[in-house]
């Protein structure tokens, strides 16, 4: 990806094509033209363009084989690269002060990069780029900025740009499926509950160790010890760096850690201990990071448990909810006159639940929750077999469950927030 006029590799190429407006070949191609490089976006879903004219083609990684643009740009013998290259090569030096941390797995991504925000924050200015948008922390305390922007790795173009407008002096980024190269410190979070992309030919793992692939000289790495590799620090059980409800282990030493009393610390134990490996290879103290979470009671929509004038809200809604998270959130608000909304919000997630488990799992347990609210279109018409009300979205959903003002209420729906 290098302009006609000059560039970092010294590549002569005239003309760009970056394949997938869905998914941020807009602001990719945007930033090229910045850059002085002839780009151009292209929808690849619903229409077939000629890529002659091009001389590299920039692709997504979950892009499926058989898509005609790139069957086209193969046959031509197109230089391709991935979307997570091209903003690597693109960001480049621009974000030279910002310590730069990448997160990447297949789950507990976004609860760690928000812990590693507030560990980190405790020393210098954070922006974090998460599924919950953009933040700026400072002393453990955050303020959001933007919502709604996707974990896509084009997007991390607008979080560097954010960044230094905001005067941060780190920056967190998750990024879905790999690195981009961009970071000092990459952090692989956990390869359990792998999953098949590009029309499932590949597996998500394979996409998500570009953060080793594209990563510059001298980085580092953070890797949940289910990854099997090498990494500079390993986390988790089995892994040097590994948390438990009461303390911290690293290595052959222990550290007390007093958590917050409601933190479901099940949904909390792999992020807990990636932040707290992420923060040793940034050469904090054990000391400052034993300080920072001191009284966590974990984030909203991650299993939050908030207690307000004689209620109980256990908010487990969040973009990466899976329907093994759901019955876990059964299980932690399980007691009397339970309301529950469950279900999808559609319009604010790429990849639904799995709905004939999800039945399944409500069926068997419905005897538990005193009324029922079902969110999404797909679940619909499971609403009169178990007795449920219906809702567009998780707004309407928490709306209908507030009108009976619920002593017990648990979110659990799968929706950006």
């Amino acid at each position: 990806m290098h302009s006609s006029t000059g560039d970092k590799a010294g590549r002569r190429v005239s003309r760009v094509a970056v394949l997938d407006t869905i998914h941020g070949a807009n602001v990719i191609a945007q930033r090229m033209v910045e850059c002085g490089i002839q780009a151009e976006p292209l929808e690849v879903y619903h229409h077939t363009a000629s890529l002659d004219a091009f001389d590299e083609v920039v692709i997504p990684v979950h892009l499926p084989p058989d898509n005609p643009h790139l069957v086209q740009a193969k046959g031509l013998g197109k230089r391709i690269i991935s979307h997570h290259q091209a903003v690597g090569e693109l960001i480049g030096s621009d974000a030279d002060d910002l310590v730069k941390i990448e997160v990447t797995g297949t789950h507990s991504k976004t609860t760690t990069a928000l812990l590693v925000a507030m560990i980190l924050s405790r020393q210098k200015r954070v922006l974090s780029h998460t599924t919950r948008g953009l933040e700026i922390w400072s002393d453990g305390r955050l303020q959001l900025l933007k919502e709604g922007l996707s974990i896509t790795p084009a997007n991390a173009i607008l979080a560097v740009q954010e960044a230094l407008a905001r005067g941060a002096e780190a920056l967190i980024c998750e990024i879905s499926l790999g690195g981009t190269g961009l970071a000092q410190l990459g952090i692989l979070t956990s390869f359990t509950s792998d999953y098949r992309i590009a029309g499932g030919t590949k597996w998500a793992s394979t996409a998500k160790l570009q953060m080793l692939s594209l990563a510059r000289q001298g980085s580092r790495l953070a890797a949940n010890a289910d990854c099997r590799i090498s990494p500079d620090i390993s986390f988790a059980e089995g892994g040097l760096v590994w948390a438990l409800p009461d303390g911290l282990i690293y290595g052959e030493e222990r550290l007390g850690l007093s958590l917050g009393e409601d933190l479901d610390f099940a949904s909390y134990r792999t992020a807990i201990s990636g932040a707290a490996a992420a923060a040793e290879l940034l050469g904090l103290e054990r000391e400052d990071t034993i300080r920072a979470l001191e009284g966590f009671s974990g984030f909203s929509g991650r299993m939050k448990i908030e207690r307000l004038d004689g209620r109980t809200v256990f908010d487990s809604s969040n973009s990466g909810l899976k329907v093994s998270d759901i019955e876990r959130a059964l299980d932690k608000a399980r007691g009397p006159n339970l309301v529950a909304v469950v279900g999808e919000d559609a319009q604010t997630v790429c990849e639904g639940l799995d709905i004939p488990r999800l039945a399944e799992l409500l069926r068997r347990r419905r005897s538990e929750i005193e009324d029922l609210v079902l969110v999404g279109e797909r679940l619909r018409p499971l609403a009169r077999e178990l007795g449920a009300e219906t809702a567009q979205d998780l707004v309407e959903g928490l709306k209908k469950a507030e009108s009976s003002r619920p002593k017990r209420l648990l979110s659990a729906v799968k929706c950006f927030r």
